[in-house]
């Protein structure tokens, strides 16, 4: 095979990071790097293949790795293909011809990073190869223009001759990523002082609490105006509004407080908010007579604060913090008690359903009217007047009202079933648009708001559910507004639990495949452990967990991360919306902190084959280009439109305006 000529051209870096820049647009990428093979090959036992991760400033890169001087013969290599890993780290031998085996996993789809001597022939390098060298304090980067075999000992002669000639063509990096969270920051000070208070306060003396949103390296797309509210216990609730400039830090803005007279650590809730919407939550902990003052993160919903525009269409937020919530409609927001007491909060057995999974008329109407009545005890017990409903309600004209419930963790308030309207025991009316939108009436695309204006007296309208008239969303962490920003195929892969019935199970998968093209979905069945590694990469938009409750549990996937299964971070670029076909209590946070752009899924349990129509109509609307909040929405509709109440069941724990992918642009 005869040598091959280059193009040569130098980058600063280290040679690992230009191979994660390089792959996987090149399927073969030759390396001089005993350091770089030291972090690879780590806990590498000889005679075995093994998984790594390796943190590059460009992304993190799996690597399923084998080290060839470990064998005395192809024959004897272990398999790697089941081995997790994007890319395939090889070192080479000199004892025999290992080209077959490099070409063999380059033809299964996965990069070949080659480890090897700088002086060894290479042969099978094309133009989907890259030699990569070391002349300090350059990384050298070969590209070949045609096939044959290439030394990187020639590429560094060619670079340096170049390189005295001054004809050295330089490759930079990607920019790393600018660094996560935007600090918000909480100093405590005496009246009218310029510098904060270091330690212990003193009982019942007056204090400034002052707050600065500090500066990050994203632009913002403009000038931001926020809001500052601080609630410390036993005092009222106080706001303070600021604009945070498209460059830079805010302005610092002050609280005056006293504190309690007892030694005790004084604690409270300081929230930024940008319109109705808490962006950042944090809890204040003022040290009374001992101690030193804290501010402990509780929940973030923007790490940036450069995506808040989109937030701007919510009319109302519930910032649930334990067992009460802070309510922003307007105003200064206010706190409100989330004791439900003994109230009732169940769903209708789901049973009796026809074919099309509804229920006739008079029955639907029942299931309905037992909603409507624990929703109005609901809101009555959680809300001391209508001012919240009419606060929803008022703008709902053109488009539906986004109302987003943020919480650190997933509770007990079942908020899509909320029914806003007076509702009672004893006789009520339905609303005409009961009979237009419930089953075999007349349906037709579902307005903004009830076409019906009189809901005087015990009235039944399906408008006066949360989960129906709103485009309600529950995230527990920062809002992500695409799955993925590559125009890039849909892809859905399930995971299936074998305990389920297998006939119901075929039964869904056959339905999924006349919502969603064929080929976009792929399917296996799993158990936990496995579970783990099928989920370690970014190859889907949707992961559908097929399963029965209590299958899979929250310290499954802290092992999942602990022993290196999940590389970190999980998910950076491609993060993909969990759908369930079961309740998840304890799984969203896990999920959502393992890098999910969201979770959908029941709060109940449902029948599988019911389950398995639902996450067809909603994995359906996210491939054609709905947003989460508005394809969860109409499936709650769809399903009403059949007799069947059971879609405010459902949950999106994730942005209302998640989409699989960019808009594209007008007239593209």
């Amino acid at each position: 095979m005869a040598p091959v000529e280059f193009t040569v051209s130098g980058g600063e870096g280290a040679p690992l990071e230009f191979v994660a820049a390089l792959t996987p647009s090149k399927s073969l990428l030759v390396v001089t790097d005993p350091g770089g093979w030291a972090q690879v090959s780590a806990g590498l036992a000889v005679g075995h293949a093994a998984s790594a991760a390796v943190t590059t400033s460009v992304r993190v890169v799996r690597f399923a790795v084998l080290d060839l001087r470990h064998f005395p013969s192809a024959a004897d290599l272990p398999s790697i293909t089941d081995v997790p890993g994007d890319v395939v780290a090889l070192h080479d031998t000199r004892s025999w011809d290992t080209a077959p085996v490099v070409q063999a996993l380059r033809g299964l789809g996965r990069p070949v990073v080659l480890f090897t001597a700088v002086h060894t022939w290479v042969p099978g390098v094309d133009q989907a190869s890259v030699l990569i060298g070391w002349s300090a304090p350059h990384v050298v980067l070969a590209e070949p223009l045609g096939t044959g075999e290439g030394r990187v000992e020639d590429v560094l002669w060619q670079f340096r001759e170049l390189e005295r000639r001054r004809l050295v063509r330089y490759t930079t990096l990607p920019e790393p990523p600018a660094p996560d969270d935007r600090a918000v920051t909480v100093v405590v000070a005496l009246p009218g002082a310029t510098e904060g208070v270091a330690g212990a306060l003193r009982p019942g003396a007056e204090y400034e609490v002052w707050v600065h949103v500090g500066q990050h390296p994203a632009r913002l797309p403009g000038d931001q105006e926020l809001r500052a509210v601080l609630s410390m216990n036993g005092r009222g609730v106080q706001a303070e509004s600021f604009v945070l400039p498209a460059e830079g830090s805010s302005p610092w803005v002050s609280f005056p407080v006293t504190t309690p007279y007892a030694s005790v650590p004084w604690s409270g809730e300081l929230v930024i908010y940008s319109g109705v919407v808490p962006v950042h939550v944090q809890r204040v902990v003022l040290p009374v007579g001992a101690g030193e003052p804290k501010a402990i993160t509780r929940l973030r919903l923007s790490r940036t604060f450069a995506d808040l525009q989109p937030l701007s269409s919510r009319v109302a937020s519930i910032l649930v913090l334990g067992d009460r919530a802070l309510v922003a409609a307007g105003g200064v927001p206010s706190w409100s008690s989330l004791d439900l007491g003994d109230l009732p909060r169940s769903f209708p057995v789901a049973s009796g359903l026809d074919p099309w999974y509804g229920k006739d008329f008079p029955a639907f109407c029942a299931d309905l009217a037992a909603l409507a009545r624990q929703g109005s005890a609901l809101y009555s017990r959680l809300f001391r007047d209508r001012a919240l409903a009419d606060r929803i309600r008022r703008p709902a004209r053109v488009r539906p009202a986004g109302l987003m419930i943020a919480e650190e963790t997933p509770g007990p308030v079942p908020w899509s079933l909320i029914y806003d309207l007076p509702f009672a025991d004893g006789p009520y009316r339905l609303c005409a648009s009961v009979g237009q939108f419930g089953p075999f009436g007349a349906g037709g695309e579902v307005p903004a708001h009830c076409p019906v204006s009189d809901h005087s007296g015990n009235v039944l309208c399906p408008f006066g559910f949360w989960g129906l008239s709103s485009v309600l969303e529950q995230p527990v962490g920062p809002l992500v507004p695409f799955v993925s920003a590559h125009l890039r195929p849909f892809e859905v892969s399930m995971a299936v639990d074998a305990g389920m019935d297998r006939a119901m199970t075929e039964r869904h998968v056959a339905e999924l495949m006349s919502m969603l093209p064929p080929e976009v979905l792929s399917s296996a069945y799993v158990s936990p452990s496995e579970l783990g590694r099928a989920l370690a990469d970014e190859v889907m938009d949707v992961v559908h967990l097929h399963f029965r409750e209590g299958f899979l549990d929250a310290e499954e996937i802290a092992r999942w991360d602990r022993e290196g299964v999940w590389p970190r971070p999980h998910w950076p670029a491609r993060k993909p919306v969990v759908v369930g076909t079961s309740p998840m209590p304890g799984l969203v946070r896990p999920l959502v902190d393992g890098g999910a752009s969201a979770v959908i899924s029941p709060e109940v349990a449902v029948p599988q084959d019911m389950a398995g129509w639902v996450t067809g109509m909603v994995l359906a609307r996210l491939a054609a280009g709905f947003s989460a909040g508005d394809a969860l929405r109409l499936t709650r509709w769809e399903m009403l439109s059949r007799g069947n109440v059971m879609g405010l069941a459902y949950t999106l724990h994730g942005s209302a305006d998640l989409c699989a992918r960019p808009s594209a642009p007008a007239g593209g």
